[in-house]
């Protein structure tokens, strides 16, 4: 595990709850953003422990939602897929954490 980068992870992602949800889409943007190397895969294993980090941790809880509806949100009641990092479609709902 390369914990650098999944410690930035949390920390943004914490600075981000504070505002509402995050998506986990959002994850592999900040890995780009930070210019993390890596494949996609790679990026999703850090996402992934950085994710499993904050649920252990009980800093949030995982919902779904549907791309710019925001009244959407239910409990995500199955496991995390690796697609759930993928950028969010219209029409399709995707995986977020939240405080709330």
């Amino acid at each position: 595990m390369n914990d650098g980068p999944v410690k930035l992870l949390i920390q943004e992602i914490e600075d981000y709850l504070d505002a509402g949800s995050v998506g986990l889409y959002e994850f592999m943007w900040i890995l780009n953003s930070e210019k993390v190397e890596g494949s996609k895969d790679d990026h999703r294993r850090l996402a992934r422990q950085a994710l499993d980090h904050l649920l252990l941790q009980k800093r949030g809880h995982l919902i779904s939602l549907m791309w710019a509806q925001p009244d959407t949100q239910q409990d995500l009641n199955r496991d995390i897929r690796p697609e759930d990092f993928d950028d969010p479609q219209e029409d399709i709902p995707y995986v977020a954490i939240t405080r709330d």
